[in-house]
C-alpha cells in the first residue's frame, strides 16, 4: 500500500521558483452572519472562491478579534516554558516552537495541553476560548460548504459497512480535528531570500486558521498587518501574498477534497481546489516572534479511504510509527512538528464523568454512573465501552455506551436473518419475479428509489401507498422526514410506518422472530438513533393502522401498503411538496443500521405526481432521477 498519498499525511511539497516580488491578493470575504444564517453559501462568488481558489475568510465573529490577540500574544512566553512544546528548525534558520493538540467529537473532546508551568497559565486560559470559537465556526463552515454541493452518497464508510458518512458536514463532524499553536523565530543572520517552508498542500480536508500575528517576549503586538509572510500559488500559477485583516478566521481547502469529495461531486464545474501555499518569515528582532494557530479537519478515524482500503486513522498510525523510526518524517512536518508530538496526539483524555466511546467522548453520569471509579468501588466491575450485548468497543460505528461490565469479548456484527440477503436463492429471486411484484397497476404515480420503488394515489383525502423493497425482510419503513438538514439526513426525529418481521424486541437478542410480523407507527428519538431508544409505537396511543399491510415473498422481496392522511398526527401536504425518508433492512433482527445503500430521503409533490430525490432538489438538468407527474406503471 503506497501511504505516501494518504490523507493523513500533512504536507506535501511543490516545486516553485522563488518570488521576490507578489502581488497582494484580496481574498473572499464572508460574514460570520452570512454563514450561520446560511445567507452566503452556495453564491456564485463564494463557490467561485473555493473553486478557483480554495481559500476564503469569515469576519464578524463575536470576540474573536480579541481572543485571537489574547491567546497568540500568551503564545510566544508560553511556548519557551511549556513542557508541551517542541523545537524545529527550518533551512532557513528558523525555529518554529509547537504546542499541539486535537478535538475528537463529543461532549469533553477539546484535548488540553499539559504545560507544567505556570508562565503558561493566562495562555492556557485564552487559548481555550479561541479554541472554543473556532470549534463552532468550522463546523458553520463545514455546513455550508456541504450544503453548496450535491455529492454522491455515501462519501465515506467504515470497514464493515454498517456506517456510512452522508455528506461533508457528517465528516467535519465525526472527524479528527488537530489543533497546533506555532511560534516562529527567524535569527537576524538567517539565510535572506529563502522561504521558511516551500510551496505545499496540506493535506486535511480543510483548515481554519488565524492570520499570523508578530509579538515580542513582553506580549506587545509589534505590528498589526496580517500577512506576514503568508502566501499561496494561485490557479494561474501567480504567487500572491494574501491581504488578511486582523478579525479574518481564514478556512484553506487541503488535497482531501482532490481525494475523497471532488470524485463525489455531482455538480459539473463545482469542483473545489486544494490551495498551495508558502511561508516566509520576515526579519524581525531577536526577542520578537510570529505566532500563529491553525485547525486541521481531517476524516473520521474508522472511515475507510477511498484508495487505499484502509481507515484513516490507521493509514495514520502506520505514519506516526515510520516517523518514529526515522522513516518519511519529513511527511509529518507541517502538522506535527516531531514523531513525539503525533504520538502525542493519540492520549485522548475526556472530561470528567466521561470517557472515550464510539470514537467521541461520552458521559458516564447519562447512563447511570455516578462517578468514575463506581464500577471498580462498587460493583468490583470495570468501566468501559461496551454495546447492549455486552461487548466491548473496538472501533467502527454501532450502538455503544458506557458501562460497568466485566466483558472481554471484543464486539462482533449482528447475528444474521436465517436467510439474508447475499445467500437468498437467485432461482426463486430473479429480477422478473421482483419486476412481477413491484407492478404499480392501480396506482397513479410511481417513483424508483434504486433498491425500492415508492406507488401513490391520491383518493378521498388520503394517500394510497405502497413500498416496495428489492429486498428480505429485516425491517421496511417509510415516512416524514424530520426537517432539511436534520441530523442523518433528516432521519432523527422523523415520524415513520414500520414493519418488522417479529415482535419482542430487546437490544440483546433482537427480535423474536417466532411472533408474527407487526407494522405500526415510530418515532425515531432526536438524539440516538438505535432502535432502543424509540421502539414504543405511537400507534399505541390511538393512530388508525388498520389499513397498513405488509407483503413478503419469502426470502426475496418485502412490501408495505397504507392508506393514511397523516403519519403520527402529522398530516401530508396533497397540495405540495412532502419531505420523505425510506429504509429497509436485508441482513439482520436486531432492527439495526440498513446500509447506506438501503435508505434515502425524496420529495413528493402529491399535488402533480412529481418526485425527486432530496439532494437533487434544485438541480433540475438532464439526467436527474426525477418523476415528470406521468403514470409511471
Amino acid at each position: 500500500m503506497k501511504i505516501s498519498a494518504a490523507i493523513v499525511l500533512l504536507a506535501f511539497s511543490l516545486d516553485s521558483a522563488s518570488a521576490k516580488a507578489m502581488p497582494l491578493y484580496q481574498p473572499h470575504r464572508i460574514s460570520y452572519e452570512e454563514l450561520v444564517m446560511n445567507k452566503g453559501y452556495g453564491t456564485e462568488s463564494f463557490m467561485e472562491a473555493l473553486s478557483s481558489v480554495g481559500l476564503i475568510t469569515v469576519n464578524g465573529i463575536p470576540g474573536y478579534a480579541h481572543q485571537r490577540n489574547d491567546a497568540l500574544l500568551r503564545l510566544h512566553g508560553c511556548s519557551l516554558e511549556s513542557k508541551a512544546a517542541f523545537s524545529h528548525k527550518f533551512e532557513d534558520g528558523t525555529i518554529r516552537r509547537t504546542m499541539a493538540t486535537h478535538t475528537i467529537p463529543g461532549p469533553g473532546g477539546a484535548q488540553s495541553i499539559s504545560h507544567d508551568s505556570d508562565a503558561c497559565a493566562s495562555f492556557d486560559a485564552a487559548s481555550k476560548t479561541l479554541r472554543s470559537t473556532v470549534a463552532d465556526v468550522t463546523a458553520a463552515f463545514g455546513k455550508s460548504l456541504g450544503d453548496s454541493i450535491s455529492l454522491e452518497k455515501p462519501l465515506l464508510e467504515t470497514e464493515d459497512g454498517m456506517y456510512a458518512f452522508g455528506g461533508f458536514a457528517d465528516a467535519v463532524e465525526n472527524g479528527e480535528h488537530l489543533e497546533h499553536f506555532h511560534s516562529y523565530q527567524r535569527p537576524v543572520d538567517s539565510v535572506q531570500d529563502e522561504k521558511t517552508i516551500e510551496f505545499h498542500t496540506d493535506q486535511g480536508l480543510f483548515i481554519a486558521f488565524t492570520p499570523g500575528l508578530m509579538v515580542d517576549s513582553q506580549d506587545n503586538i509589534i505590528e498589526t498587518q496580517s500577512s506576514s509572510g503568508f502566501h499561496i500559488e494561485l490557479q494561474d500559477g501567480t504567487h500572491a501574498f494574501v491581504d488578511f485583516q486582523d478579525d479574518d478566521l481564514v478556512f484553506m481547502l487541503g488535497d482531501g477534497v482532490n481525494q475523497i469529495i471532488n470524485p463525489k461531486i455531482q455538480d459539473e464545474g463545482k469542483k473545489l481546489r486544494a490551495t498551495p501555499h508558502a511561508l516566509s518569515i520576515p526579519n524581525h528582532k531577536e526577542d520578537e516572534a510570529r505566532a500563529w494557530y491553525g485547525r486541521m479537519v481531517l476524516p473520521p478515524t474508522d472511515a475507510v479511504h477511498p484508495e487505499h482500503g484502509d481507515t484513516f486513522g490507521n493509514i495514520r498510525n502506520l505514519m506516526i510509527d515510520a516517523a518514529g523510526k526515522g522513516e518519511q518524517t519529513e511527511k509529518l512536518s507541517l502538522g506535527c512538528s516531531s514523531s513525539q508530538t503525533a504520538r502525542n496526539l493519540e492520549e485522548i483524555v475526556c472530561q470528567e464523568n466521561s470517557i472515550y466511546c464510539w470514537a467521541r467522548c461520552m458521559s458516564i453520569l447519562e447512563e447511570g454512573i455516578p462517578h468514575e471509579n463506581y464500577c471498580q468501588e462498587e460493583r468490583n466491575l470495570r468501566l468501559d465501552c461496551v454495546n447492549p450485548r455486552n461487548q466491548t468497543y473496538t472501533g467502527g460505528h454501532g450502538d455503544y455506551y458506557p458501562a460497568c461490565t466485566a466483558s472481554a469479548e471484543n464486539a462482533t456484527s449482528y447475528p444474521k436473518l436465517p436467510v439474508y440477503q447475499e445467500i437468498r436463492d437467485p432461482d426463486i429471486c430473479t429480477d422478473a419475479a421482483y419486476n412481477d411484484f413491484a407492478k404499480t397497476d392501480g396506482y397513479a404515480h410511481s417513483f424508483d428509489l434504486g433498491p425500492s420503488i415508492f406507488m401513490w394515489s391520491v383518493v378521498d383525502g388520503e394517500v394510497n401507498g405502497r413500498l416496495v423493497f428489492d429486498g428480505v425482510f429485516g425491517y421496511l419503513a417509510i415516512g416524514h422526514a424530520s426537517y432539511a438538514g436534520g441530523p442523518h439526513d433528516s432521519m432523527n426525529g422523523a415520524s415513520i410506518i414500520m414493519a418488522l418481521p417479529g415482535g419482542d424486541y430487546s437490544a440483546v437478542t433482537g427480535l423474536d422472530m417466532s411472533l408474527e410480523p407487526n407494522i405500526n407507527e415510530y418515532v425515531i428519538s432526536h438524539t440516538a438513533s438505535a432502535f432502543r431508544h424509540w421502539k414504543e409505537p405511537v400507534s399505541a396511543s390511538g393512530a388508525n393502522t388498520s389499513s397498513y399491510e405488509i407483503e413478503v415473498v419469502e426470502n426475496c422481496f418485502t412490501a408495505i401498503k397504507f392508506k393514511t392522511s397523516e403519519i403520527n398526527g402529522i398530516p401530508f401536504d396533497l397540495n405540495g411538496k412532502n419531505d420523505l425518508i425510506w429504509a429497509g433492512n436485508n441482513q439482520d433482527y436486531y432492527a439495526g443500521y440498513h446500509g447506506y445503500g438501503n435508505r434515502g430521503t425524496f420529495v413528493v409533490d402529491f399535488s402533480s405526481g412529481e418526485a425527486y430525490m432530496k439532494r437533487d432538489e434544485g438541480h433540475n438538468q438532464d439526467g436527474d432521477n426525477r418523476n415528470d407527474g406521468n403514470n409511471q406503471g
